[in-house]
């Protein structure tokens, strides 16, 4: 089978077209003849070495896959040959066969699209937990929203704008098209990082906010909440913009080597509250379910995004270019005679 192997931690040439012999399913797995696999934040991590509880190295990279079973292992139960599935795979998702545990596997409904199933069923249940769970959006809210076009920020901004009906949001990209993109979506206001400065735009938009020991309990203006998937640089300057009493969600770390530590002397009158948050917490909690209802809800009843894809041989560009943040939406692997 064709496969893309990581040799090496580090650039995007140390990914590499290889032919290798397909997995076969054991006990208790079954094999997916993978028609799409997901690229998210977490491959460029993997890449550069920055998630190390992963099978040595050179090995068949990818961590997202959605296709049809085409053997089923002993001891396997619900599942059977021909069953549409999209599903995390601890590694070989770039590649034309993974092998996956059946435990908690489900089959989809036939007329399932793979494409738009695999754009949504991770990066929607994120952004509802973004919403609903960690950040408890109000009606009247102001939202800050970093990275607001990649596979989570659209997401969530188009829960923002389409289940509530008085929700400010300030959404942040780095290009005029990622802009366009926003302003279709509804976004409020908008501030291209590249040439803007995102403090200076929420000062302007929603005056500054009221901060330290002599203000007491005055509010001020900035943001209610702030929705952070980026860290980086942003763990200073988003503490200048969200208001007191805000909620501060931090998700992720895009923006650097690591999640920096956060400094919260100039903050200590302020009352925030600073939210990180992983989904891998919530794995197999009740919240979890919740949140692929709303996914399978929003997929049967909302206008949905087009999704672009990949071919399977240009999946070291594909990582350069979500790396450079030149990407929106989520990332799509397309793999062989994908439909």
């Amino acid at each position: 089978m064709r496969a893309i192997q990581l040799n090496a931690y580090g650039p995007v040439e140390n990914y590499q077209l290889v032919d290798v012999p397909a997995p076969e399913a054991g006990p208790g797995q079954v094999r997916i003849k993978v028609q799409y696999a997901g690229m998210r934040w977490g491959d460029v991590m993997h890449r550069n070495g920055r998630i190390r509880d992963m099978p040595p190295l050179p090995v068949i990279a990818g961590l997202e896959v959605a296709g049809e079973i085409d053997q089923v292992g002993e001891d396997v139960t619900g599942l059977k040959v021909g069953d549409k599935v999209v599903t995390m795979v601890p590694s070989g998702g770039f590649a034309e066969y993974a092998v996956m545990p059946a435990l908690n596997l489900k089959p989809l409904d036939p007329s399932v699209q793979l494409d738009r199933m695999l754009a949504y069923f991770l990066n929607m249940v994120v952004a509802y937990f973004l919403v609903y769970r960690w950040a408890k959006v109000r009606e009247g809210e102001t939202v800050l929203l970093h990275a607001a076009t990649g596979g989570v920020g659209l997401l969530a901004l188009q829960i923002l704008k389409r289940r509530f009906e008085n929700v400010r949001v300030i959404g942040i990209c780095s290009s005029a098209e990622k802009a366009d993109l926003l302003r279709v979506n509804g976004c409020d206001h908008i501030v291209d990082r590249t040439t803007q400065d995102y403090v200076e735009e929420v000062n302007r938009i929603c005056g500054p906010k009221t901060g330290g020991f002599a203000a007491g309990g005055q509010q001020g203006g900035g943001v209610d909440v702030a929705l952070n998937g980026v860290a980086g640089s942003t763990i200073e300057t988003d503490k200048q913009v969200v208001r007191k009493r805000g909620r501060w969600v931090i998700f992720g770390f895009q923006g650097g080597e690591s999640m920096p530590a956060i400094d919260t002397a100039s903050i200590c009158y302020d009352g925030i509250t600073i939210m990180p948050f992983s989904i891998n917490a919530w794995f197999g909690q009740p919240e979890m379910a919740e949140a692929e209802a709303f996914t399978r809800e929003w997929l049967e009843g909302e206008e949905l995004n087009d999704v672009a894809s990949w071919p399977l041989e240009q999946v070291a560009e594909a990582s350069r270019a979500m790396e450079a943040g030149e990407t929106s939406g989520k990332v799509v692997i397309k793999i062989g005679g994908a439909a």
